[in-house]
């Protein structure tokens, strides 16, 4: 029993088809399984869309909304800058009344009114009620 070359070659031949086989069949089960895989993972998209929709069309909503309170910041801000600067040069035209004729005319004012009521104690006294005649009395 003699192997011929072209026996052993048969062989060989025979035996690596075999392992080809073995591994193709290894290698299709685990494409089988990254075939799975890649299902679920297309499945769980899908499922997943309309939220993802859902949501980025709420995001747009507020952000639609945040555009429009902004706007609305802005104009009170400019509104608030504008009294701002009124209520400043009303006030700086204010003080400028007081440090001059105004201020003087509330000091007399003032001036009068103590001048007056030292008139009265003086005209009441202490603990009663002077006459017109004691006061020209005490004035003497």
């Amino acid at each position: 029993m003699e192997l011929t070359l072209l026996e052993g070659l048969i062989g060989v031949i025979a035996i690596l088809l075999l392992i080809g086989i073995i591994v193709l069949a290894r290698l299709a089960g685990r494409v089988g399984a990254a075939a799975d895989s890649v299902g679920l993972a297309a499945r769980r998209a899908a499922e997943l869309a309309p939220a993802a929709r859902c949501l980025i069309e709420s995001g747009q909503a507020e952000l639609a909304l945040l555009r429009s309170i902004s706007r609305t910041a802005a104009g009170v801000a400019d509104d608030v800058r504008a009294v701002s600067s009124q209520t400043s040069a009303i006030s700086s035209q204010v003080l400028q009344g007081l440090e001059s004729e105004v201020i003087d005319r509330y000091r007399a004012i003032f001036a009068g009114a103590r001048a007056g009521f030292d008139v009265l104690r003086r005209f009441r006294g202490g603990n009663g009620s002077v006459g017109v005649e004691e006061f020209d009395h005490m004035e003497s």
